[in-house]
């Protein structure tokens, strides 16, 4: 029984004194949208390009299916690849673009001409067929290629950030439409892209580079809210970084002095003992302020602005140099007087995570 569809082992690629990939370990499960998520530079095209067989690894091995295709070249691997510029060919209409691929495998077109309806069909493309690319929009154009890829009826369906040219609204449309499509091929979508919504709401797991490097592999709700590294914390979402000296430890209860203040938290993964310097994490909607009930953990900040945000408000506050941000709805912006200074900010000790002081190098935006 195959048990992973793809799985790269200890791929590293090297461009002259440029380590593009180092050491990325990966298992993509059958029938998952698996995303690549990371900043530009990060590695993570050059990783798909690799399992596309468009670039060869300097070591590691990659298996489709169990098998080894590292030294085998595109155009024998049972995959397919969706670019960001879909490279539609301008001289084909819609049928003879869907159809190209079949052609290089010498499939005669009354044996293709079904295929190619029907994965017309499943895009919602179907009486298009002799449109060319100049009389389509750009979501049109990005389904013509989603067909051109899946006529082949390929094991794995590689995207490379195939949303990126299209604006806000209709990119936020076809999320829906590649989710839903994928779901109802139960294909494996390898997705690369940079925007961390993108990938927490379309995707079953993530992997999250940096440098090269995969940092975490996880569900959204892991990456989001259990992130293994300072730089996964920073990069999904919006987090707040507090810095401070742990002061005591028991067991795996911190005591830190930070902020003028004594705050508790929890060790979490890493091994840290008095004195060390570290950063506390908390997410901004999971700051609270002027909450009626105790927290384990409160801090007294000068407000600084309150930002309308269409569902929500953003909460600026800030004790010396370090800045706080909360989210709160409406609702909640009440327990907030009008002419209030000084404000009451609190959390949990399950709210907060720590890291080693040494990973604030990693840290995006901060």
């Amino acid at each position: 029984m195959i048990t992973h569809e793809i799985e790269l082992i200890n791929i590293s690629k090297v461009f002259k004194d440029v380590v593009a990939v180092d050491d990325v370990n990966i298992q993509i499960r059958q029938g998952e949208f698996f995303s690549l998520l990371g900043p530009s530079g990060c590695g993570k095209t050059t990783t798909l390009r690799m399992i596309a067989g468009l670039e060869t690894p300097s070591s590691g091995d990659i298996l489709i299916e169990d098998e080894d295709v590292t030294d085998v070249p595109a155009y024998h691997r049972d995959v397919n690849t969706v670019f960001q510029d879909y490279a539609i060919f301008p001289h084909m209409n819609v049928y003879e673009n869907i159809y190209y691929p079949l052609r290089m495998k010498k499939i005669p077109r009354k044996d293709a001409h079904n295929r190619i309806l029907n994965v017309l069909k499943l895009v919602n493309m179907d009486g298009f067929e002799h449109r060319f690319s100049n009389q389509l929009s750009g979501g049109q154009r990005q389904r013509i290629a989603l067909a051109r890829a899946l006529v082949n009826e390929p094991k794995a369906l590689l995207l490379d950030e195939p949303l990126g040219a299209l604006d806000f609204k209709l990119r936020i449309a076809m999320q829906s439409a590649l989710k839903e499509l994928q779901t109802k091929l139960s294909m494996t979508f390898v997705y690369v892209t940079h925007d961390q919504t993108e990938a927490i709401t379309m995707s079953d797991r993530i992997a999250v580079m940096n440098n090269g490097k995969v940092h975490q592999v996880g569900t959204p709700d892991e990456i989001y809210n259990n992130p293994t590294t300072a730089f996964v914390a920073s990069f999904i979402g919006e987090m707040n970084f507090i810095e401070g000296v742990v002061t005591k430890r028991h067991a795996d209860i911190l005591e830190v002095n930070a902020l003028s203040s004594s705050l508790t938290c929890k060790c979490g993964n890493y091994d840290i003992n008095p004195d060390e310097t570290v950063l506390i994490c908390i997410r901004p909607e999971k700051l609270h302020i002027n909450a009626q009930g105790k927290q384990d953990n409160e801090i007294e900040p000068v407000l600084k602005r309150i930002i309308f945000r269409g569902n929500d408000y953003e909460v600026r506050a800030a004790i010396g140099e370090t800045e706080l941000r909360a989210v709160m709805d409406h609702q909640g912006l009440k327990k907030i007087g009008k002419d209030s200074e000084s404000i009451k900010a609190s959390w949990d000790i399950e709210d907060a995570i720590v890291f080693p002081i040494y990973m604030k190098e990693d840290l995006v935006g901060y």
